[in-house]
């Protein structure tokens, strides 16, 4: 069995580890998924310990493999990227691995190519179909050809990963003057790429993953057979997190997500806007990559920090905290990991958005756990509100909404305009002419034929039930 250990943000479950490993001699392998926090765990554990990262070796994989057949020192503390390119796990044995919030054994790419020979030919082998949607294949690691190299930088995340899956229809051909030639009518690739955790259990590794909300993860609902919890003795608050929420949000119908953003390209900037002119004192922030550099034009007095926060420190004094992130899954990633791993889509929003928004207002004074004083959280919508779970949220209408939106209801995620109405009775008609009995692959097909958004596909698959 892997072993996890959950526990709040700032509960010193880090410092606990670091307090354990130095009262032994036991050979420990510590991972982490930020270079801030490898660099805190090296300097903490000392001469016992050393690092490797690409700031201290020029080829991480070499220096790691090097390191494991001829340790330097006692403890080892590297990257999960860097942890999940060790393809030969003996090298692992005699060590207790320690991941600090690693919980991202999959990923989703959308790449458009019409390099279809170079992708189906030369960076993948032995395809093998799935259903009539998705096939799987085995990447192809070792070349020399340096034109194939520069699209390989493309997929380069496929190293990292044991399983894919993607659509088959980007390989389909046709026979067009004697010759079979690719089809051009899907250039986009979407591949889904996980780790097979069980390869883990089956070599005997000695594994403890250390998380807030660790039963939430993708990685533990991909498999929870496989882990076992082991308790660790952690702080305790004073005042619980939702006593000491205040959070504001500014839609109260409509969900932030991108296609909110396209089609309101003028919202955020008024949100924006709106904070700069009326928070007062210190406060950081953050965004998505797509919509940073004009958020950084317009709330000048606050800190940028990464939607990505976990075990940052440095603004422990700060007690107001913006959020102006989406991290919805597509409906195609939606529908793979419900056709994968029995994931919905609200599933990976619980732990990609929510769970994210939970760790960066815990960059704030939220980390000491003896304060009483209040964090003020600004967010987008109310579904970001609410997964805060304090009662304590206010709404400021700044006229980004009309009337014509359907109302969301108390605690429900999903959100649904008017026009959705139009859909819902034509799959109706779908489950009418099927006597209700649709399978999973002909709604798949349904859904992604007219491009439907992830609360689309979820609101159908409620009618379902």
């Amino acid at each position: 069995m892997l072993k996890y250990t959950t526990g709040d943000c700032g509960s010193r479950k880090t410092q606990s580890m670091i307090e354990v490993i130095k009262r032994t001699d036991i050979p420990y392998l510590v991972v982490h998924s930020e270079i801030q926090l490898m660099k805190q765990t090296a300097i903490a554990l000392g001469d016992v310990c050393t690092l490797i990262s690409s700031e201290t070796h020029s080829n991480v994989e070499e220096a790691v493999n090097e390191f494991l057949k001829r340790p330097s020192h006692r403890v080892l503390v590297i990257s999960e990227r860097a942890f999940l390119r060790i393809s030969d796990l003996s090298l692992l044995n005699n060590r207790k691995i320690i991941l600090d919030d690693v919980v991202n054994f999959h990923c989703f790419k959308v790449i458009n190519t019409e390099k279809k020979h170079e992708v189906h030919k030369q960076l993948f082998t032995n395809f093998t179909d799935l259903d009539k949607q998705y096939c799987t294949a085995v990447p192809i690691t070792r070349f020399n050809d340096d034109l194939l190299s520069e699209i390989r930088r493309r997929f380069e995340f496929i190293d990292l990963y044991d399983e894919f899956r993607m659509n088959s229809n980007f390989f389909s051909t046709k026979t067009q003057d004697g010759h079979v030639v690719y089809r051009d009518d899907c250039n986009q690739l979407s591949i889904m790429a996980w780790v097979n955790i069980q390869k883990y259990s089956d070599a005997g590794l000695d594994m403890t993953f250390m998380a807030n909300k660790f039963t939430e993860s993708l990685l533990y609902r991909s498999k929870p057979d496989l882990f076992t919890e082991v308790p660790m003795t952690l702080r305790q608050r004073v005042v619980p997190v939702s006593e000491r929420l205040k959070v504001i949000y500014f839609l109260d119908k409509k969900r932030f997500t991108s296609t909110f953003r396209m089609e309101n390209p003028n919202a955020l900037s008024t949100i924006a806007q709106y904070i700069e002119q009326n928070v007062t004192g210190q406060y950081y922030y953050t965004s998505n990559s797509s919509t940073k550099s004009d958020m950084n034009k317009i709330l000048v007095t606050g800190e940028y920090i990464s939607p990505n926060s976990r075990g940052m420190n440095a603004y422990q004094s700060y007690t107001t905290a913006v959020w102006l992130a989406s991290m919805k899954p597509s409906p195609v990633e939606a529908v793979m990991c419900r056709e994968q791993f029995g994931i919905t889509g609200q599933d990976l929003v619980q732990a990609r958005e929510f769970e994210n928004l939970y760790q960066f207002i815990n960059r704030s004074n939220l980390r000491d756990y003896d304060s009483d004083s209040e964090i003020v959280v600004y967010v987008v919508d109310r579904e970001q509100a609410e997964s805060l779970g304090t009662a304590n949220i206010h709404h400021i209408d700044l006229g980004l909404e009309d009337d014509s939106t359907e109302p969301m209801k108390p605690g429900r995620p999903e959100v649904f305009s008017t026009d959705d109405k139009k859909l819902r009775k034509a799959f109706s008609t779908l489950l009418s002419r099927h006597k209700g009995d649709v399978s999973t692959e002909k709604f798949s097909k349904w859904c992604t034929k007219r491009n439907l958004t992830e609360q689309q596909v979820e609101m159908l698959r409620g009618m379902m039930k």
